[in-house]
C-alpha cells in the first residue's frame, strides 16, 4: 500500500474522500477502496468518519511515516539530479512577514545569480504556520523566531541572536525632550531608559507577535507602561510612522537596514536607533528544516547564503544609521 502513499496524504489534508479524489484525479470509488483495503491490511481504523475524515492516533502515526517516505523520495530525486550535474531544481523557503520584506529582496537576486535555473518559492506566515508547513513537507526551509515549538521531526538551529532597539525621530525627541535637545541624543546613544519615554506615543506589533511579547515581559518586570497608540503586524510600517513623527517604535537588529533606507529619504529629520538601557532584550532567529532531510547542492548553498546574510545583522554600528 506504500506505492500510493500520496493517496493517504491527500485524504489527511482534504479530510474528505470526494475532495481528495478530485485533487488526485481519481474516482471516489477508487480512493474509498484504497482506504478500505489499507485499514483491512493493518487491522485498524486510520480515520474516524463523521462529517469529515478525522485522523485516529493510528492514522497520525501512519501519516507521519508516509511523509518521511515522501521526503526520502524527494531527497533521492535531488541526489540523482546532483549526480547528473544538473542545476535545475525547486526550493521552498518561508519566514515571518516582517523578515520577508527585509530578507527576500537581498536573498533572491544573489541566489538567482548562483542558480538561474532553480525555482525559489518564497512565502510568509506566522511562526506556528511555517513550522507546520515544514512538518507537512510543503516547505523546505524556514527562518523563525525563538518561539517556534520543539518537535521530534523538526531540526531547529539558532542562526542569529538579535537585540531590540528603540526607534525615534529627531522631531519627536525635540517635542518630548525640549530641555535636553540635542544633548539627549548622546545620552540615549549610551542607553535609553524607557521610563523616560512613557509619554511618547508608540507604534508596536500586536500582542500575539514575538517582538511584542518579548517587550511586554520586560516592561512588566520593570513596571513600565508605554503609551501605545497603534498596533500592526508590518514592522516596516512602524518605522515609516516613526519617520513621519507619528510614534516611536522598536526594532530587532535585522530591521536596521530598513531604518537606514528610511533615513536616506529624510532631509530635516532623522530616525535614531538607541539601545535600551539596562535591558537584555534578545531574540534567537532559528533556521528550521525537517529532521533527516537531505538537501541538494543548491539547497545547501541557499542555507549558507541565509547564514551569511544573517551574520551581517549581528554587529551594526548605530552611529552610521
Amino acid at each position: 500500500m506504500l506505492n500510493n502513499y500520496n493517496y493517504f496524504i491527500a485524504l489527511a489534508e482534504e479530510e474528505n474522500i470526494s475532495k481528495a479524489a478530485e485533487k488526485l484525479f481519481i474516482s471516489h470509488q477508487c480512493l474509498s477502496k484504497y482506504l478500505k483495503n489499507l485499514e483491512q491490511e493493518y487491522h485498524i481504523d486510520f480515520f474516524n468518519r463523521s462529517k469529515k475524515l478525522v485522523l485516529t492516533p493510528a492514522g497520525k502515526a501512519y501519516l507521519d511515516m508516509v511523509r518521511q517516505i515522501q521526503i526520502l523520495e524527494d531527497d533521492l530525486s535531488g541526489q540523482l539530479d546532483d549526480i547528473r550535474q544538473q542545476k535545475r531544481g525547486y526550493l521552498r523557503f518561508g519566514t515571518t512577514e516582517g523578515r520577508y520584506r527585509s530578507l527576500v529582496p537581498e536573498l533572491l537576486p544573489k541566489f538567482k545569480q548562483m542558480y538561474p535555473d532553480v525555482t525559489l518559492e518564497v512565502r510568509y506566515a506566522t511562526t506556528d504556520g511555517l513550522s507546520e508547513m515544514i512538518l507537512e513537507n510543503s516547505l523546505d526551509i524556514a527562518l523563525l523566531n525563538q518561539s517556534v515549538k520543539p518537535h521530534n521531526q523538526l531540526d531547529i538551529r539558532p542562526i542569529l541572536e538579535e537585540k531590540m532597539f528603540l526607534v525615534i525621530s529627531d522631531n519627536l525627541l525635540k517635542t518630548y525632550f525640549p530641555d535636553r535637545w540635542p544633548a539627549c541624543k548622546a545620552e540615549f546613544a549610551c542607553g535609553a531608559d524607557l521610563r523616560e519615554f512613557v509619554r511618547v506615543p508608540f507604534a508596536l506589533s500586536k500582542r500575539t507577535m514575538n517582538a511584542r511579547e518579548t517587550l511586554e515581559k520586560y516592561l512588566q518586570i520593570k513596571q513600565i507602561k508605554l503609551n501605545v497608540i497603534c498596533e500592526m503586524t508590518q514592522s516596516d510600517l512602524h518605522f515609516m510612522l516613526s519617520s513621519h513623527d507619528y510614534a516611536a517604535s522598536v526594532c530587532w537588529s535585522m530591521y536596521i537596514p530598513v531604518i537606514r533606507k528610511e533615513n536616506a529619504a529624510l532631509t530635516n529629520n532623522r530616525l535614531n536607533v538607541f539601545p535600551i538601557k539596562d535591558a537584555n532584550i534578545t531574540n534567537h532567529l532559528m533556521m528550521v528544516t525537517r529532521k533527516g532531510k537531505i538537501f541538494q547542492k543548491y539547497g545547501r548553498d541557499f542555507i549558507r547564503l541565509i547564514q551569511q546574510t544573517c551574520e551581517q545583522y549581528s554587529g551594526y554600528d548605530l552611529s552610521t544609521i
